[in-house]
Formats: structure tokens, sequence, C-alpha cells
């Protein structure tokens, strides 16, 4: 009978347990020395197994019954962090933890944080990883932000010695990139032999190669955020690196006990290396580029931090003959961050960043310098909310204002016979708005859904050119002009870009992901180069050029196995293009008043195959990627005379069908390493003369497709060693020598191939940036 009683007394104790009231502790988890939020931290309740993971801003919330706890938190790069904790009622904590400092067994670069890339909704993202990039083996021995990204499925460049970079078939100028929040409109030195920002003062880089999150706008391809570290709050720090190209140094540490600083700049000098190359035109080059960055970030509380970052660059670059390029970047950001409550975080920043190139003419009696330039200036707001654990909500808004020089010639000296030419300047604004929210529907399926409306309009002072309509636009064909005045709107453009991600989980260790994106994009390079070139300018949309719209679709298939040690991944996506711009044949485009008689509407498409695998475990690690990648365009015109390849699509000049990735990295003893990576594409399209003809009675080489051959297909080794000199991972003073060989088995790639004619017979000949291996050694210390 007793027995009986014992379900009762049960029953009314769990009752009675389950009627105690819980309370919520919320809180952040922030980097001990930089105070940076940590995405990903775990944490779990000894006492209970209750758990969470902190989101993006380090945020969590957990819901807890009176008592006292202890936590551990532990996160990826991170040593763990145990707090102990009494609960009466709700609370709000912060929390830090210390980063730790790997051995040679750290991984190379990962798309995301064990687990993550099946975790997580966001998809087509890569994250790099800073210590291992400067054990790469690179160009010129220098460690190479971009070059270390164009090894990954999905992301390519136009060549050796090409500026910029493409994702997944997309131009160059249709990438956006950010460094601290603020746009980077050229992100090479010395034509895209490095980097325009050194890796030392980099914190992180996160690269989303379609589907950016809808509080970013105004760029079709990708987005590429790159944030520099803030100063150490413990004790000053010095680090740099020698090599026979460049020099590097920089310093931070805490100038009091709530501010920091950061500061750091880099040199180079290589004319001299430029002789040792085997082609003539490198051989008489002379380059020369120098870059910049400070960073001041100063925390008054614990819920409130100020930064201010600055970055300046500066480049000269002067071919064989008479001619001297010069271009410059300069870059600020200010952002006030305040946790309002340790579920609502606002940030504020404002921008601004500059880019200018000119041009010198040094020849005697021709004297001259042409000058182009973008101005770009913007304020923002983001407002991040979290309902809970399952559902976060973001909001903001921004406004930008653009001016921009396309061509200012002027002759320099009193015995110039150069005629000045000033184009008029273009002004225009952009605003954006936006919503987004992520929802964890179950344990299984994650929904991730933005909207941002962007408006956009181009303002006076303006002279508007009006063209006869029923032929195509030429000088010729004017038949009126208009005058707008200052910030009078000229021509406005806008819509609603909307953004969805859904991930479903399928297995303990995968997942499927789709996404789609639509994308606009107000501001055009203006080039007829496969790749940029100091030649090229910036153009804002207008009455005869609109804003360049992208929809993209994506899915992918993500599988980990061995305890996360082995990520693979397969994604498949598809984009179509309106708006872009293309050329005529024999276009003019510097210093042209009439610009739009020279451009050409086109639409495009890209669509594609990523395959990835990578082992981060064990002495051999490494990385295989191969891509299957077509972008095609054609041209939309009614005038027949004016149509490219008689309007069908043709390849675009970036379309690499095959690209291929090997990256591999073995530990030795006495903490030694060897890296290596094998690269292999596609040539890039080219067009060859198909026959000739008589003009003048002389002959004249006929090209009649656009893109209709390719130059051979690109290949090459690259080998280094790397000599730690630490002797255990809390070791603050040590050095790494890294002994590197670019093109190992000194492959003469070509970049392009181009035609002559020479006493009466057509010549080709082929041209190869770089036509031999490349030593190169690197000294990088740290106290």
């Amino acid at each position: 009978m007793i027995r009986y009683l014992y379900l009762p007394a049960l029953l009314i104790a769990s009752i009675t347990a389950m009627a105690q009231p819980r309370h919520e502790l919320r809180g952040v988890v922030l980097e001990s020395v930089s105070g940076k939020p940590v995405r990903g931290a775990n944490l779990y309740v000894n006492q209970t197994g209750a758990g969470t993971t902190t989101d993006s801003l380090g945020q969590f919330a957990l819901q807890l019954r009176a008592g006292t706890f202890s936590l551990d938190i532990t996160a990826v790069g991170y040593a763990m962090g145990r707090e102990n904790i009494t609960l009466s009622g709700d609370r709000a904590v912060t929390f830090r933890i210390a980063s730790r400092v790997f051995e040679l067994d750290e991984v190379e670069i990962r798309a995301r944080e064990p687990g993550g890339n099946f975790q997580d909704v966001r998809m087509s993202q890569i994250l790099l990883s800073m210590p291992q990039l400067k054990k790469m083996p690179v160009v010129l021995g220098e460690p190479d932000i971009l070059r270390a990204l164009t090894l990954q499925a999905g992301v390519s460049t136009a060549g050796e010695g090409a500026g910029g970079f493409n994702v997944r078939g997309g131009r160059a100028d249709q990438n956006l990139v950010l460094l601290d929040g603020a746009p980077l409109f050229n992100t090479s030195h010395l034509l895209g032999f490095f980097t325009n920002v050194s890796s030392d003062a980099v914190q992180d880089v996160t690269l989303f190669k379609g589907g950016f999150p809808a509080q970013y706008g105004g760029r079709v391809s990708s987005l590429l955020l790159m944030n520099t570290r803030a100063g150490n709050r413990e004790g000053w720090r010095v680090s740099g690196g020698v090599s026979p190209i460049s020099t590097r140094l920089l310093v931070d540490g805490p100038i009091s006990r709530k501010l920091t600083l950061l500061a750091g700049g880099r040199i180079a000098y290589p004319t001299y290396i430029m002789r040792l190359f085997p082609t003539n035109s490198v051989q008489q080059s002379r380059a020369f580029f120098y870059d910049g960055n400070i960073k001041l970030q100063y925390s008054p509380n614990e819920r409130n931090a100020v930064s201010l970052s600055a970055y300046r660059s500066q480049d000269s670059f002067q071919f064989p003959g008479d001619t001297l390029y010069g271009w410059q970047s300069n870059v600020a950001s200010l952002k006030w961050s305040s946790l309002i409550r340790p579920n609502l975080q606002l940030n504020v920043n404002a921008l601004y960043s500059g880019f200018a190139y000119h041009i010198d003419g040094l020849d005697e009696g021709l004297t001259f310098r042409l000058n182009s330039y973008i101005r770009h200036r913007e304020v923002k707001a983001d407002l991040f909310y979290t309902l809970a654990r399952k559902h976060r909500i973001q909001v903001g808004a921004n406004g930008i204002l653009y001016q921009v020089q396309k061509g200012d010639l002027q002759p320099i000296g009193s015995e110039s016979n150069v005629n000045p030419q000033r184009l008029e300047p273009e002004n225009a604004r952009e605003g954006g708005l936006y919503l987004q929210t992520e929802w964890l529907v179950s344990p299984a399926l994650t929904v991730q859904a933005g909207l941002r409306y962007s408006l956009y309009s181009q303002v006076g002072p303006q002279t508007v050119y009006k063209y006869e309509p029923s032929v195509p636009r030429s000088p010729e064909t004017i038949t009126d002009s208009v005058q707008y005045k200052a910030n009078q709107p000229v021509q406005p453009y806008g819509g609603w870009e909307p953004r969805l991600g859904i991930r479903l989980q399928l297995g303990a260790a995968s997942s499927l992901k789709v996404n789609y994106s639509r994308m606009r994009q107000y501001i055009h390079l203006i080039s007829n180069t496969t790749a940029i070139t100091p030649i090229d300018f910036w153009k804002v949309s207008d009455r005869y050029v609109p804003n360049q719209i992208a929809d993209q679709f994506a899915v992918g298939l993500f599988q980990n196995l061995r305890d996360n040690a082995i990520e693979m991944s397969l994604e498949a996506y598809y984009r179509s293009l309106n708006n872009l711009v293309e050329y005529r044949n024999g276009a003019t485009l510097l210093l042209n008043r009439t610009l739009e008689t020279d451009l050409l509407p086109a639409k495009g498409r890209a669509y594609g195959i990523e395959f990835s695998i990578s082992n981060s475990r064990g002495r051999l690690t490494g990385q295989f990627n191969y891509a299957y990648a077509r972008s095609l365009v054609a041209v939309q015109t009614t005038f027949s005379e004016l149509q490219v390849n008689r309007g069908a699509y043709y390849p675009s000049t970036i379309d690499r069908p095959h690209i291929l990735n090997l990256q591999t990295r073995w530990a030795l003893p006495y903490n030694w390493s060897f890296s290596a990576n094998f690269v292999y594409s596609t040539g890039i399209p080219a067009t060859y003369p198909d026959g000739q003809y008589l003009f003048n009675e002389e002959p004249v080489l006929n090209y009649s497709r656009r893109n209709a051959d390719r130059v051979p297909d690109y290949h090459r080794l690259d080998v280094s060693f790397s000599k730690d000199t630490r002797r255990n991972n809390r070791q603050t003073r040590y050095s790494i020598w890294n002994l590197g060989i670019y093109n190992l088995y000194a492959r003469k790639n070509p970049y392009s191939i181009y035609f002559t004619r020479n006493y009466g017979q057509t010549r080709s000949y082929r041209l190869a940036v770089f036509g031999t291996l490349i030593p190169s050694v690197t000294y990088n210390f740290y106290f």
C-alpha cells in the first residue's frame, strides 16, 4: 500500500520543481584582449546539462532556476573559460575568454569553425586564417590575402599581374570589398602582385560568394569583409617582416586602461627584383608602393566602444617608355557600438573612401597629367535584436554620396603642347533600408530571410545629351542637351532586394542548404581590358547606363567526417545579370564626353558546380577544390551593326570553365613545416584574327568574333618551407622564417597573345608576366 503512495509523492515533487520560477541569464562573450565578440562560443552548465551557443554578436541567453552554477565556455581558437554564477533573478553578464596560440598543426583555410559548415544557414562563405596565411608559398615572399582566396573554389583572377579578383564569373568591380566597413575601390598593389592591405593588421577575412546578408548592398557578385585588429590591452607588442621586396612593421598596445592603439605600415622596393625577370617589359619597368593602417579603440565601459580606423596607400609604376602611373587610396571609419541591453545592440558608422589615379606624360613637349577619382561618403546604422536563442532580428539603414571625376587632363609646364580637357564630374546619392531575421524553426530547420530596399539618384550639376531615337547613338546624332542644376535629380533607380536562406539538417553531420538573393549595383568600372589597370575609371548610373541587377540561386550539400576533421561540400549556382556594360568595337573610353555612344547594354549569366574537401587534423593537412564555372554575356541592342557575335551569348573575358586548386601542408619535426600549392585553370578567352582585308591597299587583320578563342591553359606549382622558433605556445617572442619558390617548374604561363604584321606576314606573340621560378626568403618577427 505504501509503495503506491510513491507515485503521487513523485508527481507532487515534479510539479513543485516545475513550478519553481525560471530566470533569464543573458550576456555576451568577448575576446579578453581586443574586446571583440566571440561568435559560436559554446556555454555549458555543469550542474544541469543546459547549454547554448553565442550568435554573431557574441550574445547568448539561458533559462535557469535560481541557484549557483558553473559554466564552461569553449570556442575554436580560444582557451576554455569557467565562470561561477549565482542566479536569483534575471541577470546580464559579460564573459571574457583568451585567444589560444596554436602550434604548427593549426588549420589551413577553412569555410567555418568545426561543424559550422553544415550547421550554419549561410552558405558560399569562406573564412581565412591569418596565422596560416604567413606560411603559404606566395609570390615574391609576401603573405597575400587575395592570392590565398583565389585558391578557393569559385574565386579566380584574370592572370598573373592582374588587379582585382573574380567570384563565380563576376567582374572585378562587382565585388564589394569593405575594410572596417568602408569600401575599397582598389584591392591591389603593383598591378595585382600584392593585396593592398597588409595581413599583419587584419583580424579576420570573410568572403561571401553570393547571397550576402541584407545589411550589405551595392554590388552584384560577392562581399569581402576585412576587419583590422584592435590594439592589445595587456601591453605593447611589436611585429613585422622583412623580405627582398618589402618591409613591414606593426606596433599595438594600451595608451590607457580604456584606450588602445594599433599602427602599422609596409613599404616595397621591387624595382631591382623586377630586373631579374626574363620579360623585357618587366625588366625595364619601375615600381614602388607603401600602405599604412592605424586604429584607435576607446571603451568607456563594457557596454560601449568607439573605434577610429584609417588606411592609406600609394603606388607608382613606370612602364618602359615615358609614362608614369600613380594611384592612391584613403579610407576612414568611425564606429560606435552600444550594447543597450544584453539582447539589443546598436552600431553607428561614419565612413569615407577615396580612390584616385594619375598618369604623367614625360615626353618632351608633351608633358601632362591625367587625373581621375571616386569619393564615397556614407553614414549607416544597424540594430541587432535577439528575441530568443531561436529568433534574431536585424534592421538598419544607410545613405551614400558619390562624387566621380572620369578624367581631367592638364598640361605640365609652359612648353607643353597638350591641350587641357576636363570632363564634367558626376554626382549621385544612394540609400538603403533592410530587415533581416534568422529563425531556428526546429533543430533540423533554420530559415534566414532578408528584405532590402535601395534607392538611387544621379544628381546635378550635369549635362545630359539627347540623341535621335531611330539610329545608334553617336556624337553626330545629338539633337539637344539638358542642363541640371546642383543637387537636382537627373535619373532615379531603385527596387527591392530579397534574400532567403534555408538549412535542412539531413544527419548528425550533414545538411542541405538553399539560397536565393537579388542584388543591385549603381556604379560601374569602365574598362575594356580583362583585368583592372591604372587607366580604368568609375562612373555612376545615368539615363543611358542603368543599374546592374543580379538574381542568384544556389544549392549545396555539406558533410563532415571524423568528428569534423574532414569537411566536404558540393554547391551549384546560377546567376542571371541585367544591364551589364559592354563596349563597341574600337571604343574610345578615355576623356570621352559622350561615353554613352561607345557603351552597349548587355545581359549575362553565370553557372557552375563547386566541390571542396579538406582535412584539418594530423601532421598532413590540406584542401582540394574544383570548380566548373561558366560566365557568358550577350549584347542587347536592336541595331544590327552594334551587335556582338550576332547577338548570341559568348564567353565573357573572365570565363574559365575548369579551375582546380590543391593545397597541402606537412608538419615536420623541430617546428619545420612544408607547404605546396598546385593551380590549374582553363585559359581566358581571347580574340584572334580570322582573316585580313585590304584598306587603302594595305592589309588589315580582321577580327569578326569576340572571345571565340582562348589562350593556353594556366598551371603552376608553389612550394615553401617554414621554421617557427617557438619552443612552446606560451612564448611571446619568436620568429618565423619562410623559404619559398613560386612557379617551381618555371612554366611560361601566357597572360595574353597578340598579333602584328611584320614584313608582310602576320606574327603572334605570347606575353608571360612570370616566365621563370621566383625564390623568396621572408623573416617575420614578434615581440
